[in-house]
């Protein structure tokens, strides 16, 4: 697919990537001690740093530095507290990995500023820049963004839960793009696991939203790693959650999701090359 009319890009500051026929790694880098995955993992300015070295050549694009918890019922922290998790890191990352591609997960307007005066490109919202204040400083800095939709700021119901995703991400999408953002600079996150009641019934709806979401002509993100929906499915522990993680990732790549956010990066990498190979034999 080279027509120029249908290309996707993920376009921001110092970066281009042309994801029309493959995806891209957008590694999770947790800097929390209580993320539900990997709380406590990344606890030295080392181990970040040559886990960067060891997934840039597995080719990851993104890394993504987070400073606060959203499992569910996660406790809130200050933002002094939050961006005081992250700016170690940053200031070696930021030396060792000058050309990095640097994007942060914060729904906190401070903690978005600051991130921002540092120079971090891609804001991660969990809440879909759902305030003035925010939108205010995607008008001032112009970042590329990934907004989500997070169901648990809305009343969800299985029979209507495509159309409210569909409304959330129609007025999200105008509201960026009239801050001075273009479609390239925004990725649009259907928030699986995000949901008051937890349920996989709500997982799998906006797993397969993937396919409608193709209409806004966004870049599309594919969040699932590690998530809840595969305990719900088998039983299956965190440690256990690897293969039916790649397998639904697969299956949203398939459907249009492009930007795959994820804590194992080189299984992610196997499993781009498989889909570039499963592409060919269809082709």
């Amino acid at each position: 697919m080279n027509n120029t009319e249908t290309a996707i890009h993920f376009k921001g500051s110092n970066f281009d990537f042309d994801i029309t026929n493959e995806p891209i790694i957008y590694s999770i880098l947790n800097l929390t001690p209580d993320s539900f995955f990997d709380g406590g993992v990344n606890s030295s300015v080392d181990k970040v740093l040559h886990r960067i070295e060891t997934e840039l050549s597995y080719g990851a694009k993104v890394f993504e530095v987070g400073g606060k918890s959203s499992k569910p019922h996660f406790d809130d922290i200050s933002p002094e507290a939050e961006w005081g998790r992250i700016t170690p890191y940053l200031k070696a990352i930021n030396k060792e990995f000058p050309d990095l591609t640097l994007a942060i997960d914060s729904n906190t307007p401070e903690v978005i500023k600051w991130a921002l005066d540092a120079g971090i490109q891609i804001i991660n919202d969990i809440d879909g820049f759902n305030s003035d204040e925010k939108l205010k400083l995607v008008q001032e800095y112009h970042p590329s963004v990934v907004t989500m939709f997070n169901g648990r700021n809305f009343d969800e119901q299985p029979e209507t839960l495509d159309q409210t995703m569909n409304d959330f991400f129609t007025q999200s999408i105008s509201d960026l793009e009239n801050a001075g953002l273009s479609k390239e600079n925004i990725v649009i996150d259907p928030g699986v696991g995000f949901s008051n009641s937890n349920t996989l019934e709500f997982d799998m709806i906006k797993m397969k939203a993937t396919k409608f979401m193709q209409k806004f002509k966004t870049p599309i993100m594919i969040a699932i790693s590690r998530k809840s929906f595969a305990k719900r499915l088998f039983d299956a522990d965190l440690a256990d959650r690897l293969v039916p993680t790649v397998l639904f990732e697969a299956y949203m790549t398939q459907l249009g999701g492009r930007v795959i956010r994820v804590h194992d990066v080189k299984e992610t990498h196997e499993l781009i090359e498989t889909f570039k190979i499963f592409r060919d034999i269809l082709n």
